[in-house]
């Protein structure tokens, strides 16, 4: 007999997630793709129709996209304790060329924000937020968590809570003044919340079409750029926030047992207050326009 489930299951499964702090974008697919699952499969595990349902999601979706479906349906699978959890392989992505951002990347994505978004409000914010973004390392849901009394503008540095930050650890980083200005501007509109996803998405949206980039491409400019400014790694890690996300290519050599030399190094230059920091920051450069 198949096993039965509900949408309090799928509830779970979401309660879980977003106390791990991911952001509300993601929350919401995984819910959408849990639901569309249980209706194709009338809230029971019958395998025949979860077969029939996986290989509708192969012919219909890309790779990706396929891939992140069967990650929740393995989710739901094993909350439920059922076996087939185990035996359903994971799909292979290819494996594409990693992006490479810089500098005429970035203003030509500003440019056409110009020419598309023509709502004031919605312009400004949208291109306060890539500036924050591509100059301070922010991830787009650190950035839609932050209140005006994480940022100190005349100072241009962000405090970065830890129930605010991906990783859970709380840190401060900076921003130029090409993005203070553009933030003045933007608050200058009397918004009624600093940055929602939702809207930011909806700039984005009216220039898809005309751009690869997207929200989160604003980070991996900013960790380009600093490398091509010679930036210590080290330094970028605590301002930014370092993980696996960011596919970086560490030098065997700089492995040690147990440890790599960066993260003996972050403690290390934990010392640091926020006007060294900055001081740094400030060094390096970062840019969007020269």
């Amino acid at each position: 007999m198949a096993t039965v489930f509900s949408k309090s299951d799928i509830d779970e499964i979401i309660l879980s997630i977003r106390m791990s702090n991911a952001c509300d974008e993601h929350i919401n697919k995984v819910e959408s793709r849990l639901l569309r699952f249980a209706e194709a499969v009338s809230y029971q595990l019958d395998y025949d129709r979860i077969n029939i349902y996986i290989n509708k999601l192969r012919r219909e979706y890309a790779p990706e996209t396929f891939r992140k479906h069967v990650i929740d349906i393995r989710r739901l699978l094993k909350k439920l304790n059922d076996p087939l959890a185990n035996q359903i392989k994971l799909p292979k992505v290819p494996k594409q060329r990693k992006i490479v951002i810089k500098k005429e990347h970035m203003q030509k994505l500003l440019q056409l924000i110009d020419e598309n978004v023509k709502h004031k409000r919605q312009r400004l914010r949208l291109k306060a937020a890539i500036l924050l973004m591509a100059t301070s390392g922010l991830r787009p849901e650190e950035l839609c968590r932050l209140t005006l009394e994480d940022i100190d503008i005349e100072n241009r540095t962000i405090y970065v809570r830890a129930e605010v930050s991906k990783t859970g650890e709380e840190r401060v980083t900076f921003f130029n003044e090409e993005a203070k200005q553009a933030l003045i501007e933007y608050l200058e509109t009397n918004p009624p919340n600093l940055f929602k996803y939702q809207a930011l998405r909806a700039g984005f949206d009216k220039i898809k079409d005309k751009t690869k980039l997207r929200m989160k491409h604003m980070r991996k400019f900013f960790i380009q750029e600093w490398e091509r400014c010679g930036g210590s790694l080290v330094i970028r890690k605590m301002l930014a926030g370092g993980s696996t996300e960011d596919n970086e290519q560490v030098d065997p050599k700089r492995l040690l047992t147990g440890h790599s030399t960066v993260e003996i190094e972050i403690e290390h230059y934990n010392f640091q207050d926020v006007e060294d920091l900055r001081k740094i920051y400030d060094a390096v450069g970062i840019r969007v326009f020269d």
